[in-house]
């Protein structure tokens, strides 16, 4: 694929991340292993916008062109060692439905000890008051976010530095004017902001055991729903962070 492409697929990734809605259903087990279905619905204005840039830069009718790339998605996770694909579709444009499983949810992204940031994901068994009490923590911030995208294959690109988290963060405010100047040919500045503070990413997440604790997320039972403003997410102003603990 010409690197003119390439460039500008990862760029829509990062806007995609404004105008839809993600799904996760995570299964983890007492002794780390466990299940991953992702489901992703793409708004129409995004469709529309990728399409005419896309069908621009690489000269195809725009209506032949499919914003997930299944092959792609397969390779990256094949060189993930921890994460195997079991299923991967998207019959259509505005729609992606993956199922993946997994060892030890600490393992997904590697470690980024090496970098000197922490862990996306981390996973623990500790021994307390005679009780074996399991913890999961999430940490996503402007240095390990890219990492988070290796499992579309898109962890190392110079669009990531222009579009995803700064150094020196965007405002809600700003990116909402990012947004509003990207669209404003589809959609009306109302809609615009509409679909992208509505946007969120929304992880069910069903552990063996009894939740005991849920920072960043509620609980009851054995589940657990943690829902993230996407907003929150491609601006990070401050570090996202989720921690389950269960007995």
């Amino acid at each position: 694929m010409n690197r003119y492409i390439v460039l500008i697929t990862t760029a829509l990734l990062i806007i995609s991340l404004n105008a839809c809605s993600s799904r996760q259903d995570v299964y983890i087990s007492n002794t780390g292993e466990g299940s991953v279905s992702i489901e992703v619905s793409l708004d129409e204005m995004l469709i529309s916008y990728s399409r005419d840039l896309l069908g621009g830069f690489s000269g195809s009718n725009s209506d032949d062109i499919r914003l997930f790339d299944p092959d792609k998605i397969i390779y990256s996770i094949s060189d993930l060692d921890s994460v195997a694909l079991t299923e991967i579709n998207s019959e259509s444009a505005d729609k992606l439905y993956m199922d993946l499983i997994f060892q030890d949810p600490g393992n997904i992204f590697g470690s980024s000890e090496e970098q000197q940031v922490p862990d996306i994901l981390t996973f623990s068994t500790s021994r307390v008051d005679g009780k074996n009490i399991k913890k999961l923590s999430l940490f996503l911030s402007k240095d390990n976010f890219s990492s988070a995208l290796s499992l579309l294959g898109m962890n190392n690109s110079e669009i990531l530095d222009t579009f995803g988290p700064q150094d020196n963060p965007y405002t809600d405010a700003e990116y909402l004017d990012l947004m509003e100047f990207l669209f404003e040919e589809y959609e009306s500045s109302w809609k615009i902001r509409s679909i992208v503070k509505s946007s969120e990413v929304l992880i069910n997440l069903k552990i063996d055991g009894k939740i005991i604790n849920c920072d960043g997320c509620t609980f009851s039972g054995s589940k657990a729903v943690i829902a993230i403003p996407l907003l929150d997410i491609v601006t990070l102003e401050k570090p996202i962070e989720v921690v389950v603990e269960w007995e």
